[in-house]
């Protein structure tokens, strides 16, 4: 077997002499390699698995259980009363029914749309907005406006209108509201994507109220529920106090042109006071939705613009909107394209009033009104109230004072009814008489007169 296994053979069987032979050196056919023995493979063995050593004092280890987002409420409002409506820690929101909502294309612009689309396609710009909006603009603005907090104990009147007027706009969470006296005509909406606020100037605060102020901070909800938070603190933090006569061309248009520092701050400020000023018609639109009127909202709006309540109603509003529908062409446009991030009060109010009369309004209304009168508490049926019974009368025996009480309906159809006295000692008769006409209207019951007339047994 060692020579089979290292020496070759050749196919006619012979066995060559010498390991390195190629050819039979008998018939000189080529040779076969060498055989090499394999080598035995053991059988496989089965897998017995073994058992764990025991474990002295061994306690299972508990599982991570994660926490809920809020303590208070669970983040879905789960761990509140029925009466809750505003998370404290988390600021939930309690929809006005269950699974209710809004979307915002129920009234967004579309011009805003494509606008903010512009602002997030500058990705220089976009990434410094977040950047200085999540980690400075928010607490910076929050102290720059010396703001009071509003609440359930603070100035409830103004409170109370903004969470109705964040519930129908379908928030999730309710956006906190400031009052602040630093800039009085004006309300503002600054934040994040994720959280947003809203500032109310002192001068609205005391001249506006009831409906006229519902329609105010549902235009700032609206900024919000847009998610225009985010561009609304880049523009106060990045550019400064905005109006008119503070954009780019503020020093004129000369400057405008001959300055290259004027030049490159309005490449960046345009887009954001474009974006702004369709922000504005997307808020006026919302502010709609949550009023359910076009003359609640353009009386608002015009009263807001002048600044004083008290002058808007001393203004002829016929001859105003007059004015306003003459179309002053393109130096209005350009005047409004480079000095504001507000747009002009006539072109505002006619895109109001395309809004008012749109389908897709009317449709959206129609489905927030149907909703408020299913949340709307309910009142409890009247009960047609159960028939009290007729009170006797009470009579004295006109013989011995014995007091005596006769039944009302014995009464019924009779003018005179005779009364035996149940004392047994007397047994006298009294008739008793109904006059025809009670002594005063509506008294009731009507007073009876004795007759006191003795009848012998």
């Amino acid at each position: 077997m060692a020579d089979n296994a290292r020496n070759p053979i050749c196919p006619n069987g012979h066995q060559q002499p010498a390991a390195g032979t190629k050819f039979c050196i008998y018939c000189g056919v080529a040779v076969l390699p060498p055989v090499m023995p394999q080598a035995a493979v053991p059988p496989p063995q089965q897998f017995r698995p073994q058992p764990p050593p025991p474990v002295i004092g061994y306690q299972p280890q508990p599982q991570y259980t994660p926490q809920p987002t809020c303590r208070t409420c669970g983040g879905d409002g789960s761990g509140l009363a029925a009466s809750v409506v505003v998370c404290k820690e988390c600021r939930w929101l309690r929809p006005l029914v269950p699974g209710y909502t809004v979307h915002n294309s129920a009234f967004a612009w579309a011009a805003d749309a494509k606008a903010m689309a512009a602002l997030r396609s500058m990705t220089p710009l976009n990434a410094a907005a977040k950047a200085v909006s999540e980690k400075v603009g928010r607490r910076w603005i929050e102290v720059s406006f010396n703001g009071i907090l509003l609440g359930e104990k603070q100035m409830p009147h103004i409170f109370g209108p903004a969470v109705r007027a964040a519930r129908i706009l379908g928030m999730s969470h309710m956006p906190d509201v400031y009052l602040s006296g630093e800039r009085p005509w004006d309300c503002l909406t600054f934040g994040t994507d994720k959280s947003s606020f809203i500032v109310l100037g002192s001068a609205v605060a005391g001249n506006f109220a009831g409906i006229d102020m519902l329609y105010l901070l549902a235009r700032e909800m609206g900024h919000c529920k847009a998610g225009h938070a985010l561009w609304k603190t880049v523009i106060r933090f990045f550019l400064g106090e905005q109006g008119q006569s503070k954009g780019f061309m503020a020093g004129g248009i000369f400057n405008a042109i001959l300055s290259p520092s004027a030049l490159v701050g309005g490449a960046i400020e345009m887009p954001l006071l474009a974006w702004a000023r369709q922000a504005e018609i997307t808020a006026d639109r919302a502010g709609l939705l949550a009023v359910g009127s076009e003359d609640i909202a353009r009386r608002t709006l015009l009263s807001w613009s002048l600044k004083s309540s008290f002058i808007f109603k001393q203004i002829n509003i016929e001859a105003w909107l007059e004015q306003q529908r003459e179309d002053p062409g393109d130096m209005l446009r350009l005047s409004e394209l480079t000095t504001t991030s507000t747009p002009y009060i006539g072109p505002r109010l006619k895109l109001l009033s395309q809004f008012a009369q749109s389908p897709e309004y009317q449709q959206a209304f129609r489905q927030i009104r149907d909703t408020l009168a299913q949340a709307a508490p309910k009142k409890p049926d009247p009960k047609p109230a159960a028939k009290q019974p007729a009170s006797d009368l009470r009579i004295k025996c006109s013989a011995c004072q014995t007091p005596m009480r006769i039944p009302m309906s014995a009464l019924a159809g009779k003018t005179k009814l005779p009364a035996k006295c149940p004392s047994p000692k007397c047994g006298k008769i009294t008739v008793v008489t109904k006059r025809s006409k009670p002594a005063k209207p509506m008294a009731a019951p009507a007073k009876m007169k004795q007759e006191n007339q003795n009848y012998g047994e």
